[in-house]
C-alpha cells in the first residue's frame, strides 16, 4: 500500500459495538479501506467518557434530536 494513501473506516457489518463490563471500555469494530479496497480491520477502543463525548458530537453533527429534546409520551407526564 502506498504510504501516502488515505484510508477511511466503516463499521464492520454484523458486528455491533460492545462494552466491557469490567473496564467500561467501548469497542467499535471497524473495517479500513483505501478507496473501495479493504485494507484491514481494527477495533476503535474508547473510554466510556470518550464514547459519550463522541456520541454527543455525532448526534449534533447529524442534526438528530437529543434525548432531552424528545417529546414526552402522555403516560410519561403522569
Amino acid at each position: 500500500m502506498n504510504p501516502g494513501a488515505r484510508l477511511h473506516a466503516s463499521t464492520r457489518r454484523g458486528e455491533p459495538p460492545s462494552a466491557d463490563g469490567v473496564t467500561g471500555e467501548i469497542r467499535v469494530p471497524l473495517a479500513l479501506y483505501a478507496v473501495d479496497e479493504h485494507r484491514g480491520s481494527v477495533d476503535l477502543v474508547l473510554s466510556r467518557a470518550d464514547a459519550a463525548s463522541l456520541l454527543s458530537s455525532l448526534v449534533e453533527a447529524l442534526g438528530a434530536p437529543t434525548h432531552a429534546s424528545r417529546p414526552q409520551r402522555p403516560e410519561d407526564a403522569r
